[in-house]
């Protein structure tokens, strides 16, 4: 009766819970509204001091509204705790709330952190900047005269450092911008890698070091970073971790396994890591409708789970759980041993290009997350990366080398066939042409009289419609006259108007008109007394090109006038 009652009070418990949650949700949107209209105020990649003062005075609320949550949820996992067991799924679920809402609660102070960092930087900088201006005003005075008595010398020097100078520029934005998304890709990396840390943290315990020494490793043994392996193993390790009565030890090693053999399914069966990823998550809340999506020969049931247990029980002779996670992992783990998928990830990282490719990309991941972290072994990802990329050059050699040595005898046997066909082509277009040619010609006699008739016929439609256009051009001048002098009334008033306000203009200007005209005639006059002496210069060979060209033309004009 007594535990009916503690029942009853956990499941009203948690309806309390979930409304106060709905309401801290529903200020985390006003909150966030707020947000998106700061950072509408200021650009993108603004970091002045006003944009990160109006972030953080946001952030400041979320943050405050982040801790209450975390509160509330801490005391729904305990309430649960109480009325329905640590290992119960609602009690698991106010876990994984907690997790994450303690996760997000570490990025907002972290950000927070970073944009107070910058304010007091910008503090700095000013004063160091003031005092450096006051020295710089100092020496700019006494060089100015320097400079301006030197300048003259410089000038050409000047034009061919400015052409330099535009180049670097050109090359210090390129690189600029190179650093810049460098950088943020860095910040992105690592601020995810210290999220999923905190979760591994959480969930391992003492074993958190080991499921991250797997991480580290993991592009090798499963072609992923550091961080996909993470987010992995946290989909599902509630679940594992639950099956193992707490051991974190035994589940980092089974977590391990499980995701190897997805990367191993994936490689070997040629599916998505994806769907695969989700029929684990599946198997973790005791759903197998996903079991066909890892092609091992079993529908996605729960009977056929069952069979899937029964025969690794053949071929391990261990008892096998289906209520267990990690029994079920293992038992998937046994059935693609026998099936020889097992390993395939790590030994065709080593062998083939596609996943050679894969591992050096996760390696690149791991040290762009590493270049973020102080405490990281930047040596160790940047051998990490040398390796990966070894194995894609030596992956790739033997195709360019198979490339370099068929190319000789294909560009041969591809020009030897051109050089075949070219009498034949040539012959055939030979052919072509003079069929076309002779089709003209042939046709000639019979176009020519038709082009002839539809002139004719154009022609003769002209002539037959002269006394229509007469007619019609008749009409129009007699509708203009007769609307001319309908509104003659009307127009000479208007146009003595008119021309009453174009004369008062005129009036009105003439001084601005005469002193115009007055500097068009001084300006031409000067042109032409400046011009004399060239006109006088330029007269002998002008008389003598037009007596010359006159003596020439005299037999044709005879001819004309005969």
């Amino acid at each position: 009766m007594a535990d009916d009652f503690g029942l009853k009070i956990g499941v009203e418990g948690e309806k309390e819970f979930k409304k106060a949650l709905s309401d801290i949700n529903q200020s985390f949107k006003v909150l966030g509204s707020e947000m998106q209209l700061v950072t509408s105020q200021f650009e993108k990649n603004d970091k002045s001091a006003q944009a990160l003062t109006s972030r953080n005075e946001v952030l400041n609320k979320e943050i405050d509204a982040q801790r209450g949550k975390i509160e509330t949820l801490r005391a729904a996992l305990d309430n649960a705790s109480e009325a329905f067991g640590v290992n119960d799924r609602r009690t698991q679920n106010w876990q994984v709330q907690l997790n994450k809402a303690q996760a997000e609660l570490n990025g907002m102070e972290r950000e927070l952190t970073d944009n107070e960092k910058a304010l007091d930087g910008m503090g700095t900088e000013e004063d160091a900047a003031a005092k450096s201006a006051d020295g710089l005003g100092n020496e700019l005075k006494d060089s100015g005269d320097e400079a301006e008595k030197s300048g003259s010398k410089f000038e050409k020097l000047g034009g061919v450092l400015k052409g330099v100078g535009v180049a670097m520029g050109a090359v210090v934005v390129a690189a600029g911008a190179a650093a810049m998304k460098l950088g943020q890709e860095v910040i992105a990396a690592y601020s995810d890698y210290e999220q999923l840390v905190g979760g591994v943290d959480m969930l391992f315990g003492e074993a958190s070091k080991t499921v991250q020494g797997y991480a580290e490793t993991a592009f090798r043994t499963a072609g992923m970073s550091a961080n996909t392996y993470m987010e992995t193993v946290t989909g599902f390790s509630a679940s594992l971790i639950q099956s193992l009565g707490g051991d974190t030890a035994k589940a980092a090693k089974v977590a391990d396994m499980a995701i190897t053999d997805m990367a191993d399914n994936a490689n070997k069966m040629g599916t998505g890591i994806s769907s695969i990823q989700d029929a684990y998550q599946g198997f973790a809340k005791q759903n197998y409708t996903m079991l066909d999506n890892l092609k091992l020969g079993y529908g996605g049931t729960k009977s056929e789970m069952e069979r899937l247990l029964s025969d690794a029980e053949k071929f391990s002779g261990i008892k096998y759980d289906i209520s267990s996670y990690a029994d079920v992992a293992e038992a998937i783990h046994v059935i693609q041993t026998e099936m020889g998928i097992t390993g395939t990830t790590a030994k065709e990282a080593t062998e083939t290009i596609s996943e050679s490719i894969a591992g050096m990309q996760s390696a690149i991941g791991n040290l762009m997350a590493g270049l973020g972290n102080a405490d990281a072994d930047i040596k160790v990802l940047i051998g990490n990366v040398v390796d990966a990329f070894q194995n894609v050059v030596k992956n790739i050699t033997p195709v360019i080398q198979n490339i370099v040595a068929a190319l000789p005898p294909a560009l041969n046997g591809i020009l030897k066939a051109v050089g075949d066909l070219l009498p034949t082509l040539l012959s055939t277009v030979v052919n072509l042409f003079t069929q076309m040619l002779s089709t003209i010609l042939t046709l000639l006699p019979q176009l020519i009289p038709a082009a002839v008739d539809a002139v004719m016929t154009i022609i003769g439609a002209l002539i037959d419609s002269l006394p229509l256009l007469v007619d019609a051009a008749v009409q129009l001048v007699t509708a203009l006259v007769g609307g001319i002098g309908s509104a003659l009334p009307e127009l000479i008033p208007a146009a003595v108007s008119a021309v009453a306000t174009i004369v008062q203009g005129l009036a009105d200007n003439l001084p601005m008109i005469l002193d115009a005209v007055l500097q068009l005639i001084l300006g031409l006059a000067r042109g032409l007394l400046d011009a004399i002496p060239q006109l006088v210069a330029a007269l002998p060979a002008i008389i003598t090109a037009i007596v010359d060209f006159i003596i020439e033309a005299i037999p044709e004009i005879i001819d004309a006038g005969i």
